[in-house]
């Protein structure tokens, strides 16, 4: 692992490691490569919505206690440990709205079950 600096100006030590390239592009994980795609698809979109509503967080604590706040306050803010705690607890319960559907399947055909009363009376 090698130290990172980081162009926030802030106290704390950032830790990265190093780039590993990957066949990620060429690899598949289902017999029906559209799944895959949809997967990856779902997993862009979560990433913008989640960095979307926590930009939206930060915007409203500056608010609260500034009145008023910059793009600049918004990319150097760090959050308290209790703010942090709060994040990662909001990202857990969106991560798992999103995605928990993914370990559960169904075992009939939808609608299979549905019968509707006859039209031929």
């Amino acid at each position: 692992m090698a130290m990172v600096k980081s162009t926030l100006e802030t106290t704390r030590k950032t830790v990265a490691t190093e780039f590993v390239k990957a066949d990620y592009d060429r690899a598949y994980f289902h017999d029906d490569p559209m799944i895959d795609s949809l997967f990856t698809s779902l997993t862009a979109l979560s990433a913008n919505v989640w960095t979307i509503q926590q930009r939206l967080r930060i915007t409203e604590i500056l608010m609260e206690k500034h009145g008023s706040v910059t793009r600049e306050m918004i990319e150097k803010y760090i959050p308290t440990d209790e703010e942090a705690k709060k994040f990662k607890d909001e990202r857990d319960a969106f991560v798992a709205e999103v995605y928990d559907p993914f370990k559960e399947s169904g075992d009939i055909a939808y609608a299979s079950s549905f019968h509707p009363p006859s039209l031929n009376k």
